[in-house]
């Protein structure tokens, strides 16, 4: 496994925990969705950011692209009032829509460059907006589901990002 594809591992890894976090969290606290939404994009950007410092010799600023729009994810969670389930549905699905723009563009780079990624890649990002639109359908409950289908949802999308740096090493070597 290559250094790149390492560094994807352990922050898909990192998604992995914060959506078990999420999902066990409602156990112990009654979250404020405004705090855990923000929270959210927050880690989400710097996890990003960091991939991308980390990363910064492959030329891949897909991480960096991605800070840019957990940040613009961040400002319309001020922007719609996400206390309430539709606010909370219209910032999630505004940060799910970039983030498919993001993929949409990694998908054709990599069938630019006729690399069979493009065909899991598409794939991920069929299952990223879906499970987003589904995510956003059902926040209708109280501050507690809402944070564990968030968490459900992370645990999702950090599934569908972990299997990336895994199938890129078995193309690799097959």
């Amino acid at each position: 496994m290559k250094y790149k594809q390492k560094v994807e591992f352990i922050e898909s890894l990192f998604l992995l925990l914060v959506g078990i976090v999420l999902v066990l969290l409602p156990i112990y606290v009654e979250p404020k969705i405004e705090i855990v939404i923000r929270l959210i994009f927050s880690l989400y950007a710097v996890i990003n950011l960091i991939q991308y410092i980390l990363t910064f010799k492959s030329k891949d600023i897909e991480g960096l692209i991605t800070f840019f729009i957990s940040l613009l994810a961040i400002g319309s969670t001020f922007l719609f009032n996400v206390s309430e389930p539709k606010g909370l549905a219209m910032s999630l699905m505004a940060w799910i829509t970039l983030m498919s723009v993001a993929k949409l563009t990694k998908i054709d780079y990599y069938h630019d460059k006729k690399d069979r990624m493009w065909k899991y890649r598409l794939l991920n990002l069929i299952l990223f907006i879906l499970t987003g639109i589904a995510t956003a359908i059902s926040l209708t409950y109280a501050s507690s589901v809402q944070t564990i289908i968030i968490g459900f949802f992370m645990i999702i999308h950090a599934i569908l990002e972990l299997f990336d740096p895994i199938i890129k090493t078995l193309i690799s070597h097959a």
